[in-house]
């Protein structure tokens, strides 16, 4: 990993801890694309559920009084279905192509969760709550983003804010240790293999950026800071992609 790219990566953990802190999502959106281009799709997305349930972890005593649990639980349980699904998926399937697929799958869904919020359909009962968990299980452990599905969702079904910003901080803590529980199982072999100081610098910079979102939290609109985070998103996608598509070559 030349010191450019390592840079970048330490910068998109502090800025993704502090979209996580202010927005309540963002956080994988973000970091996901450059360590799968950093280290490959298997690694970087190991080392972005390690982040990624750190960071949802320190948020939720912040929180915790706004946690819709009946809607944790039906969004967790069939996303550990999707986890194991995705898991098996990623442990078969060649760098590069899978690399191409979590480039597309993440432009995909970041347009089509900018689509969505502008449609007026109202989505009911339980049969939708449940793909957006399922599709949340196997988009985070395949590309370390399972944000996309439920946000998708959450505008569906005219999910509040408040709730649905508590509520993904428990949903995303479990899912990120649930997709590193069942990659230790199915293929431990990807675990990354980062100097110790590496892993250090990434958890003292996650909560950093957590810290200095709690900050400018009461500055800073909502509506602002999601779209920076989209828009960074975008770039690291597309990222993905490129890599991938010359990884085939």
């Amino acid at each position: 990993m030349s010191s450019g790219l390592l840079l970048t990566i330490l910068i998109a953990v502090f800025v993704g801890g502090i979209a996580q802190r202010v927005a309540g999502i963002g956080f994988g959106l973000l970091l996901a694309p450059f360590l799968i281009v950093a280290l490959g799709p298997h690694q970087g997305v190991a080392v972005t559920n390690v982040c990624g349930a750190l960071a949802a972890g320190l948020v939720i005593r912040h929180v915790w009084r706004r946690i819709d649990w009946s809607m944790y639980v039906s969004l967790a349980v069939p996303a550990a279905l999707g986890v194991l699904l995705g898991t098996y998926a990623a442990s078969v399937l060649p760098v590069g192509p899978l690399e191409i697929g979590v480039g597309v799958f993440m432009l995909a869904a970041l347009t089509s969760s900018l689509v969505l919020n502008r449609t007026e359909r109202v989505l009911r009962g339980s049969i939708p709550k449940t793909a957006a968990g399922l599709l949340a299980g196997i988009s985070n452990s395949m590309a370390g983003a399972g944000v996309p599905a439920v946000s998708a969702y959450a505008v569906l079904a005219r999910w509040p804010q408040a709730s649905f910003m508590a509520t993904m901080q428990p949903f995303l803590a479990t899912l990120s240790l649930t997709t590193l529980t069942v990659r230790a199982v199915i293929d431990p072999g990807a675990w990354p293999q980062l100097a110790w100081w590496i892993w250090v610098v990434l958890c003292v910079l996650t909560a950093a950026g957590l810290s200095a979102g709690s900050l400018l939290a009461p500055h800073v609109p909502e509506a602002t800071a999601r779209r920076i985070v989209v828009a960074l998103a975008y770039l690291g996608a597309a990222s993905a992609l490129v890599k991938g598509i010359i990884d085939l070559q």
